[in-house]
């Protein structure tokens, strides 16, 4: 009996010997400024950076693939060890994966160009039904106005910073609605940064981003990845609230 213990201990070991030293996969899908492919094809963007230290710390070796977001949380789950970011926290997303480290936070609402338009004392959900609002085209912040009663006629769905700003310059829009990195790209494309101001956040849709592992993912594994988080927070804190200042239409 004794001897039947010591060599499933033994097969135990080895096994995490041998997945710790394979590749890891990490799946994201293509998220500027957060997640990005540059023209040499190397994955770059602030959560990339946070997520390569993490690694780093960790020692365990990875590649990061660039999907659809469909397929990277697919791929996420069918592989216990695979990782996947960024990924907004919420209560509905709690169960489903073990969260290893926060990376960047996502502050989505609505932004006005200064003396675009009056100003209101008061902005709301309501009073902004009678302007007409860009919003990312297929994006969940476009399902959210049209659930809460935004009629077509005022959404103009948007897929591009060059759209966008081809519109404003028109007046076609006079709010757009979204994260924050995707006004201030917009800005810098159009040489107007520091000109938008938010004038109403949706606590709703603004989320954490996190790297989240698949929630059967190996406990050893995850513990290791959690400890090389909290080093990599403690020392590049700065980096995860650089982030925060730059945000992308979600």
């Amino acid at each position: 009996m004794k001897s039947l213990s010591w060599a499933v201990l033994g097969m135990i070991s080895a096994c995490y010997s041998a997945f710790s030293q394979e590749k890891i996969d990490i799946y994201t899908e293509h998220f500027p400024p957060y997640q990005f492919l540059t023209e040499r094809g190397e994955v770059a963007g602030g959560a990339t950076t946070m997520v390569r230290l993490l690694m780093a710390q960790a020692q365990i070796d990875y590649q990061i693939h660039v999907l659809p977001w469909f397929r990277a949380v697919q791929q996420t789950h069918e592989s216990n060890t695979a990782l996947l970011y960024s990924l907004a926290r919420s209560s509905e997303r709690e169960q489903h994966y073990q969260w290893i480290m926060p990376l960047c936070e996502l502050k989505v609402g609505f932004y006005q160009r200064a003396g675009s338009v009056t100003p209101k004392p008061h902005y709301s959900l309501n009073n902004l039904k009678h302007y007409i609002v860009g919003v990312g085209a297929g994006q969940p912040s476009e399902e959210y106005l049209k659930n809460e009663g935004f009629k077509k006629s005022n959404l103009v769905s948007l897929s591009s910073l060059n759209q966008a700003g081809g519109l404003l310059e028109k007046g076609r829009i006079d709010f757009l609605f979204g994260a924050q990195s995707f006004v201030e790209q917009m800005a810098h494309v159009m040489g107007t940064e520091q000109s938008w101001e938010l004038v109403l956040e949706v606590p709703k849709l603004s989320a954490q981003l996190y790297l989240a592992a698949n929630k059967n993912a190996p406990k050893k594994y995850v513990k290791k990845l959690i400890e090389a988080a909290q080093t990599v927070q403690g020392a590049h804190l700065n980096s995860i609230t650089t982030c925060s200042n730059s945000q992308y239409i979600q």
